[in-house]
C-alpha cells in the first residue's frame, strides 16, 4: 500500500519556493491579520470571513465573479464568462470509510481528476477583439499559518500554470479576490 502522507508546504518557506516575480498572486492572511474592531466596511468583511469555511469563501468568491460577468456581459453582449469549480476529488470523501474514499479517489484518477488542482478556473473569452484566457484560484479559509494547508501538489500546479503564462492564485482574502484577481477580469474586457 502506498504511503498517503499529504506533504504540506509551511508558509514561512513559500518566499523560498516561489519566484519573486510571482510571490504578489499568493495573498493569505492568519488570524493574527484579522481586526479586532473594524474600521472600514473591508475590515467587516474580513472579520466575517475568519469565521468561514472553505467551502463558503468559495461560494462568495463565485457570486462575486457572477456580478462581474454581469457587468461584463452588459458592456458588451458577446463576452463570455464563466466560473467553474474543479472537482479534483480531495474533499469529495465527505464522510465516508476509508475503503469507501479509496474507491471513490481511485475513481475519479480514472476521470481525469488531478490531486492539487486549483479549486476555481475563470474562463474568459472577449469576441470582439478574439481574446480568450483562463485564471486559476486555489481558495483556502482564513486561519492560524499552522491551519493554512497549501500541498505540495497545489503549489506544483501554482508554479506551473504560472509557467504556462496563465494567471494562478492562491488566497482566502475576500478583498484581494474582489481587488486584483476580479480587477484582472476587469482588466482583460477593458
Amino acid at each position: 500500500m502506498k504511503n498517503n502522507e499529504q506533504k504540506f508546504i509551511d508558509l514561512k518557506d513559500l518566499d523560498k519556493l516561489v519566484p519573486h516575480y510571482w510571490r504578489d498572486r499568493i495573498n493569505l492572511l492568519v488570524n493574527k491579520d484579522i481586526p479586532k474592531r473594524p474600521k472600514t466596511s473591508d475590515d467587516t468583511l474580513i472579520i466575517k470571513f475568519a469565521a468561514l469555511k472553505e467551502s463558503d469563501m468559495q461560494q462568495y468568491f463565485y457570486k462575486l465573479f457572477n456580478l462581474v460577468a454581469q457587468e461584463m456581459k452588459f458592456r458588451h453582449k458577446f463576452n463570455e464568462l464563466e466560473f467553474v469549480q474543479n472537482d479534483n476529488g480531495d474533499t469529495a470523501g465527505g464522510s465516508l470509510t476509508q475503503i469507501q474514499r479509496m474507491v471513490l479517489y481511485k475513481r475519479k484518477k480514472a476521470e481525469g481528476s488531478r490531486k492539487g488542482f486549483p479549486d476555481c478556473s475563470m474562463l474568459l473569452f472577449n469576441q470582439g477583439l478574439n481574446l480568450r484566457d483562463t485564471i486559476f484560484c486555489e481558495v483556502k479559509k482564513i486561519a492560524a499559518p499552522s491551519s493554512i494547508h497549501i500541498r505540495e501538489e497545489q503549489l506544483e500546479w501554482f508554479l506551473k500554470l504560472n509557467g504556462m503564462g496563465f494567471n494562478a492564485y492562491i488566497t482566502n482574502n475576500p478583498i484581494f479576490f474582489r481587488d486584483v484577481v476580479l480587477g484582472e477580469v476587469r482588466n482583460f474586457f477593458n
